[in-house]
């Protein structure tokens, strides 16, 4: 069994917003879509992962933990494709100004 990283995405983005709604325009997808997707989520963890309060959602005891492991897979994602790409820049930059324009355009 594997977690799907566009459904974790799609989860902290709903974190992250604190509604589906929201959380469907920082991923690009329909409100109905993240809504499926956070049931697909769900039911592959077999675990409630948010909680209604009134209109406002909050994270379930179970959706607090997932959200350590998703930003960690997330970014360990984001990691290992940066230690492939032969393009990536990597090293130092110095610049060199005179003081007047180094305080005046330099902050």
């Amino acid at each position: 069994m594997f977690l799907d990283l566009d459904q974790l995405r799609t989860f902290l983005a709903v974190v992250d917003t604190g509604s589906f709604t929201a959380a469907s325009q920082i991923v690009h997808k329909t409100q109905s879509a993240v809504s499926m997707q956070m049931k697909k989520l769900e039911d592959q963890l077999q675990k409630k992962l948010f909680t209604k309060d009134g209109r406002a959602l909050k994270l379930s005891s179970d959706g607090e933990r997932l959200v350590f492991y998703a930003r960690r897979a997330i970014s360990l994602n984001f990691e290992t494709l940066a230690a492939f790409d032969e393009n990536a820049l990597d090293g130092n930059i110095r610049l060199g100004l005179a003081d007047d324009y180094a305080e005046r355009y330099v902050q």
